[in-house]
Order: structure tokens, then C-alpha cells, then sequence
């Protein structure tokens, strides 16, 4: 079993006042729900089955620990994803589900930058002040080959609104650097994917989290369950146009096709990630979307299955007729490990006011290309 270092795994200890109510609930066996959102190390990738991946293995902890409570799992993990679609996403895949608790995970997959800074905090105050008012924690993952992550932007966040966190470049990466931990792949394969070895360990630094927490609320159980409940809500860090952002597909909205047509396929869970968009098939194919009333909007993007089939289409994306300003979508992935659900940002922190979306299919590749598909449009307020 591979050691880590318990003080450095804890990044943030937090504030426990939610996770206070949830010891609470858990204590007395009543129901909670427990729900982890995040990429694909969330999802389980390179787990040898569901059941390895590190949030099950993390569920199965408080289960052990609370052995009377009645505990619900849910994984909203998909891979590929970063925290701008969570924000977009959590109402439905994370908030209808009630969750007593919210495990957060993005620290590989956004960069370290001022854009993914803001789309963190916007996922977090979305989480932290809906009516659900879960309590939240935060997992910072790292590339073990180079030590890559956007812990540092995410710390900060994690920080200001008093937020656990649990570090995984804390907990090992000076081992990696100083030989301590002499091969990777014990833990990934690839440098960035846990194995089921990694899992174990990753739900060993939250458990560690966790525990250290519980251990605090046992200390001051009394104290901490005598409160008033009250919430002073923080100011945000940035702009924060995130925490407003709405996912807009199918199942939402009704466009005007000239061409696309609707995705009617079923989903089957949260993973099947590539429906209830449009299909552009040919040529001059084209979808408008109109944003006024309630979907008036200072900023848009386009989510779009970047695939590896071939040939692939090219589409354009104008917004308000600006035609100088056209964005050139090319939906070729060059990866070979599968599709990606990307996003393009058309614009952000514009003027909030109607705008006018379209989208057109500008080059089927004679005709071979396989359909552009839009899978959703995300606005922000």
C-alpha cells in the first residue's frame, strides 16, 4: 500500500458547518446523498470496474463508517469535461439528486487561468447557494509526470468560501520527485489516469479529509449543531458570470432549423454525454437560436462532439449577424481515446441583451462528412 503524507493531502480544512448536518444525519441513520462531479478520474477511467473508482470506494468509507445511515451514490462524472460544463450541468445532473454532500473535481482538466477561475467560483457559489445548500468539498488531482494542475487557482476558491479540499500533489508528488515513488505506473498508466491501485489511493487522501473532519465535529458536536443556520452569502472573487450559467438543448429549447435536425436517441445515463443536441448532415445545413426574455445573456458557447470519425465537418458560428467575427468550428479530434464533448467560447462578459445564434455546416467533405453535432448552447448572465 502506498503511503502519503496526511498533513500535506489536506490542502484547505474548510469551515463543517454543512458537513456538521450531514455527520449529524449520518449519526442517526437517516437518508443522505452523496454525489461526485468531475471529469473522467471522477467517472472511473482505467478503474478495473465502477466499483474501484475512487468516488465508490469514497462512498463505500462513509458507509463503513456510518454503518445505520441509508447512503446515496451518485456519480456525475464525465470525462473530458471541465468546470465550466459542470457549471452549466450541476442543476440537473447534481442538484435534482438533493445532495447532502458534493464532491468537486476539475483540477486536471481546467487550466490554470483567469477563465477557469471564474468558471470554478461560478460552480461553487451555484452549488453552495442554491436552495439545495449542500455542503462541498473539493479534490485537487495532479499530472504525475510534471506535476500540472490548476490546484492553484482552485485553492483559492476553496479558500475565500471556506471549502475542505484534499490535495493529491500534496499527498505524494515530492515522493514522485524524489524517488520515493520510483514508477508512476504503479498508480496510472498514462501519467494522469488512476489504475485501480491510484483509485485506492485517491479515496485513502479523502478518507483522510473526511475522517480528520469527522473527528473535528466530534470534538465540538454540540457547538456546531447549536446554530442558527444563518449564511452570511460572500461576494465573488471574480466577474462570476458562471454561477449563472444555463445549459441549452433539446430537451429546453426549440430553434429554427434550416437543415439540422433534432436528436431524438434516448440517453442512457449521465456518461452518454453526446445527446438531446441537433445533427447538421449537409452542406449549408443551418440552426438559429434566438436569446431573448429570460435567456437575454452576456456571453455563449458552443458545445459540440469533437470527434475521431472521419471524415469529419466544419461548421461556423455567427452571433448577432457579425460576420467578421465568424468562428471556424473544425470537428476532427486528433486523440485516439474517444470523442471529446468540447466547448467554444463565442463570447463572455458581453453586453446583457437579446442575442442571435447560428450555426451552419460549411464543409460535409463532399458530402462524406459525418454530422456536425451540437449537443448544447451555454448561456451566461
Amino acid at each position: 500500500m502506498i503511503a502519503f503524507d496526511k498533513t500535506k493531502a489536506i490542502a484547505n480544512h474548510g469551515d463543517i458547518t454543512r458537513l456538521s448536518k450531514l455527520f449529524r444525519k449520518l449519526e442517526e441513520g437517516e437518508k443522505a446523498t452523496i454525489c461526485f462531479l468531475g471529469g473522467s478520474i471522477t467517472q472511473g477511467s482505467l478503474s478495473s470496474m465502477p466499483t474501484t473508482c475512487y468516488a465508490y470506494k469514497t462512498y463505500e468509507w462513509f458507509k463503513e463508517t456510518f454503518k445505520e445511515a441509508d447512503i446515496t451514490y451518485v456519480n456525475a462524472g464525465i470525462g473530458g469535461t471541465t468546470s465550466a460544463f459542470g457549471a452549466a450541468r450541476c442543476d440537473r445532473d447534481v442538484l435534482a439528486h438533493n445532495p447532502d454532500l458534493v464532491l468537486v473535481e476539475f483540477s486536471v482538466n481546467d487550466e490554470c487561468n483567469e477563465y477557469f477561475y471564474e468558471s470554478y467560483e461560478g460552480l461553487i457559489r451555484k452549488l453552495l447557494y442554491s436552495d439545495v445548500r449542500p455542503a462541498v468539498a473539493s479534490l485537487f488531482n495532479f499530472f504525475y509526470q510534471d506535476g500540472k494542475t490548476a490546484e492553484r487557482i482552485h485553492s483559492k476558491v476553496a479558500r475565500y468560501y471556506g471549502i475542505p479540499a484534499a490535495s493529491m500533489h500534496g499527498a505524494i508528488y515530492e515522493d514522485i520527485l524524489s524517488g520515493k515513488i520510483d514508477d508512476i505506473q504503479t498508480l496510472s498508466p498514462d501519467g494522469l489516469h488512476p489504475n485501480d491501485t491510484g483509485h485506492d489511493l485517491l479515496s485513502r487522501v479523502l478518507a483522510n479529509l473526511f475522517g480528520s473532519l469527522y473527528e473535528e465535529y466530534k470534538g465540538k458536536r454540540d457547538e456546531l449543531l447549536a446554530g442558527d443556520g444563518r449564511e452570511k452569502e460572500l461576494p465573488p472573487l471574480t466577474v462570476n458570470s458562471f454561477e449563472s450559467a444555463k445549459r441549452i438543448d433539446g430537451r429546453v429549447f426549440e430553434p429554427e432549423l434550416k437543415g439540422f435536425v433534432k436528436d431524438t436517441s434516448v440517453q442512457k445515463d449521465v456518461t452518454d454525454c453526446f445527446k438531446n443536441g441537433w445533427l447538421g448532415s449537409k452542406q449549408n445545413d443551418k440552426i438559429v437560436f434566438e436569446f431573448d426574455g429570460e435567456n437575454e445573456c452576456t456571453g455563449i458557447a458552443i458545445q459540440y462532439d469533437k470527434t475521431m470519425k472521419r471524415p469529419a465537418p466544419i461548421a461556423s458560428a455567427t452571433v448577432d449577424g457579425n460576420e467578421a467575427e465568424k468562428t471556424i468550428i473544425d470537428a476532427a479530434f486528433d486523440e485516439t481515446w474517444g470523442d471529446l464533448l468540447d466547448i467554444k467560447q463565442l463570447f463572455l462578459h458581453g453586453d446583457k441583451g437579446p442575442h442571435k445564434l447560428e450555426i451552419e455546416v460549411i464543409d460535409d467533405k463532399n458530402g462524406k462528412a459525418v454530422p456536425f453535432n451540437l449537443v448544447s448552447v451555454i448561456i451566461t448572465k
